[in-house]
């Protein structure tokens, strides 16, 4: 499996893989945390608009407003939602947390013994991935439950806005290949560590 790292910008870059899935810039990013969070919309819009790929799936936080996903092109039909649950719920102001929803769209994994039928609940965690350096690590199991869900073994999985590379990881400890795109340098490294480790851990028995 081969993974491919780009520090830059992912808008207009023109991408064929067979998956997007991306934790984007949310619609309720808090000012200043990340890269893009004045028009994450937009960004979203701009970073797929030259994708070719069989599905796209992105993860937003419960409480991030689902018309964000306006910004997905028509051309990718919605499938499904996928909730991803942790454990134990945190608040937010006057809100009840605990989930982060994956948005689900385009042709749906083939059908083969133990995968007829899609679910809609990812296994509960207790936490995110532990804290390396980025501002809001996801939580690792739920990424390759993502991927294992929505790709097939040897496929290409792009991710245009890697972060700390969750989707990467996942990628290559499942048997796929990644492409991701990461604009701050700060993030890109911790990414190339994270890809380094994976692919000296190799992949996940029984996978």
């Amino acid at each position: 499996m081969s993974a491919t790292l780009i520090l830059g910008d992912c808008r207009h870059q023109p991408i064929i893989c067979d998956a997007v899935i991306t934790d984007p810039v949310w619609p309720n990013c808090p000012a200043d945390l990340l890269i893009g969070q004045e028009k994450p919309q937009a960004l979203l819009a701009d970073a797929l608009e030259n994708v070719i790929a069989k599905r796209v799936v992105i993860v937003l936080r419960f409480d991030s407003d689902p018309r964000f996903l306006q910004a997905v092109p028509p051309r990718w039909g919605f499938f499904r939602a996928c909730i991803l649950p942790y454990a134990v719920p945190g608040y937010i102001g006057r809100k009840l947390g605990g989930i982060e929803i994956a948005y689900c769209f385009g042709d749906p994994v083939n059908s083969a013994p133990g995968r007829r039928v899609i679910p809609g609940m990812a296994p509960s965690v207790t936490k995110p991935t532990p804290m390396n350096g980025h501002t809001t690590p996801r939580a690792a199991k739920h990424f390759r439950w993502l991927v294992n869900w929505f790709s097939e073994p040897d496929e290409t999985i792009y991710d245009p806005m890697m972060g700390s590379c969750t989707t990467g990881e996942a990628a290559i400890m499942l048997g796929r290949n990644f492409i991701g795109y990461e604009i701050s340098e700060e993030y890109y490294r911790i990414a190339e560590r994270r890809i380094r480790q994976a692919e000296m851990q190799g992949r996940l028995p029984g996978v």
